[in-house]
């Protein structure tokens, strides 16, 4: 990112609007050969992705709700227009894991409950929680995306490189 010290700052949160809606100049991304391989329709970047317009487009299709994005300007090294990218992050969080069907570790001290997935994990979500979700983030572990099978079978279906699953509902 090019424009990093004018935007970086506002990227650092995710619950609602990543703060995409106060960002003071687009995203500036260079993509050159120098720098390594071009991106693929998806990439982290600062706990974003940065992603194709193919790739929104499913996003957008499968779960129009679950997203924030944000524009992004794309130079190439010969300072060309390079192709359409788009800062994306989950902006729905919820509370929907079934503690006692599920097998993790967690947390719960003074400082609030944190669900913790190394070891032996098995996640089950309740259904009336999550109800038509198809993307979100847990509750008490943030970080963690989670999707179901709809926007798997959207992604494989179109191809998109860069993408990577596990399921978190087999030990």
């Amino acid at each position: 990112m090019e424009n990093a010290d004018a935007v970086k700052r506002y990227l650092y949160n995710w619950d609602g609007d990543p703060y995409y809606s106060q960002l003071p100049e687009a995203p500036r991304f260079l993509f050159a050969k120098k720098l390594g391989r071009p991106p693929r329709d998806i990439e982290g970047y600062v706990g974003h992705w940065l992603i194709s317009d193919p790739m929104k487009a499913v996003l957008e299709r499968v779960d129009p709700t679950a997203f924030g994005f944000a524009s992004c300007d794309v130079i190439l090294s010969d300072g060309t227009a390079g192709p359409r990218r788009w800062l994306c992050n989950v902006v729905r969080t919820l509370d929907a894991l079934d503690e006692q069907a599920s097998e993790f570790r967690m947390f719960d001290d003074a400082a609030g409950k944190m669900y913790v997935l190394t070891g032996p994990t098995r996640l089950i979500f309740r259904d009336e929680a999550v109800r038509s979700a198809h993307v979100f983030r847990m509750k008490f572990m943030e970080v963690t995306i989670i999707c179901d099978q709809t926007l798997k079978d959207a992604c494989r279906q179109v191809d998109l490189k860069g993408l990577s699953f596990v399921d978190v509902g087999k030990k």
